[in-house]
């Protein structure tokens, strides 16, 4: 399994462990979306991160509207 690229998706998944680069990952401070890591099969997980996209990071950056 390719470790820079997404699982679900295929595209680039910015992985700064996997590119070899001596940072935290994105992922690291981001809160994964369960029903993304769901969609995972057993093979694929703990391989490769998901991208921002499929992870659903993108909405933990977002401002949440208040009620």
């Amino acid at each position: 399994m390719d470790s820079q690229h997404c699982p679900l998706c295929g595209k680039v998944n910015q992985c700064c462990v996997a590119a070899g680069r001596d940072e935290p990952c994105w992922c690291f401070e981001a809160q994964i979306d369960p029903a993304a890591l769901q969609r995972l099969t057993p093979e694929q997980r703990n391989q490769a991160c998901l991208c921002p996209a499929c992870a659903g990071a993108l909405k933990a950056t977002e401002p949440r509207e208040h009620d």
